[in-house]
């Protein structure tokens, strides 16, 4: 019950083309439609606007967005764009290929109106276009935020509703390598690069895993949400087994525990020969370094568990060792 249309806009026939949008929205769409393990995630629905294709207009994108946001009880929405946004006396405007100088496409305020008004589960929007973080701003403050850009925008969204923006309401967004400066870190994020211990990529972790990309003399990307439940947009690689975290408990009996190593966790005859699994207490070395890689537990000084073992020092667990012992331990993994 998740559905995604991704639009990209390359070719504007009244000038100022791109070059990176219909690669952003073909990209995105590969990485959205299945997780890194190949089972399905979101059934996309791909639209691009390229010389010598159909064209994205007004009425088309109007109606694409009436069909994504149509019977969406029970389901997780998203849709993304990329292409033009221009700013209007009446708020900012993701802009059609039939644009003309008094209607430019499709006012941010109407898509906005469809996430606050509609009975989805969740509702993620993300834009990456020029002024894309008045998406969600208050109507009638947006020209008086450009004119004076300094005022604090502000914004109204329904519960389960997340925006991510590529640039700040007064700023440009722009292009780098054949993408979207913004969706190029955020296909990365997706990728794998945003994820967390259990492979999970948020709106909250991509946007801090893209955020973290920009410095103070770029486009500043922009996330505003009221979440109750952040929604999973794509399941990458993991740091670690869930099973393995779910066994916290049996090797710390208490969260605050310390595990004395000894030479014989080490042991003797490494590497051990295919299909002989040790003993328990080189079973149990093994279990803690791949704990260690994935910065769950950790030693003091940090030395490395081999020298640990041989001065017979303690393992212990990190906070984020402590956070997933205590999921463990009430069983929520």
């Amino acid at each position: 019950m998740k559905r995604a249309i991704l639009v990209g806009i390359d070719h504007y026939p009244m000038g100022g083309s791109l070059t990176g949008c219909v690669a952003d929205a073909v990209a995105l769409n590969g990485l959205l439609a299945t997780h890194a393990d190949g089972n399905p995630n979101w059934r996309t629905q791909l639209i691009t606007g390229e010389q010598g294709g159909a064209e994205v207009t007004r009425d088309s994108l109007r109606k694409a967005l009436t069909q994504l946001f149509a019977n969406a009880r029970d389901t997780d929405l998203l849709f993304f764009f990329a292409g033009h946004g221009a700013q209007t006396a009446w708020g900012a405007d993701l802009v059609t290929q039939d644009a003309t100088e008094h209607s430019l496409g499709v006012p941010m305020n109407d898509l906005i109106t469809l996430a606050n008004d509609s009975p989805a589960r969740s509702v993620t929007l993300i834009l990456d276009c020029c002024f894309s973080g008045d998406l969600g701003n208050t109507p009638g403050q947006q020209t008086a935020a450009v004119a004076e850009n300094f005022r604090l925008n502000k914004s109204t969204l329904r519960e389960n509703v997340t925006i991510l923006a590529a640039s700040r309401s007064t700023e440009t967004s722009q292009e780098i390598d054949g993408h979207g400066a913004f969706t190029r870190i955020l296909l990365d994020g997706l990728d794998g690069g945003a994820t967390d211990h259990l492979g999970k990529v948020t709106a909250l972790s991509v946007y801090g895993y893209v955020s973290a990309a920009f410095d103070t003399w770029q486009q500043r990307p922009v996330l505003k949400t009221s979440l109750t439940e952040p929604v999973v947009l794509r399941i990458g690689p993991p740091w670690l087994d869930a099973t393995l975290l779910r066994q916290l408990p049996d090797h710390f009996v208490m969260v605050d525990s310390r595990i004395r190593l000894s030479p014989a966790h080490e042991g003797e005859g490494r590497p051990l020969p295919p299909g002989t699994p040790g003993t328990p207490e080189q079973q149990q070395f093994d279990y803690l370094g791949r704990l260690r890689n994935a910065n769950l537990v950790t030693t003091d000084g940090q030395r490395d568990h081999y020298w640990t073992a041989l001065e017979s020092g303690e393992v212990y667990l990190t906070a984020m060792g402590r956070y997933f012992w205590n999921l463990a331990k009430r069983k929520v993994l």
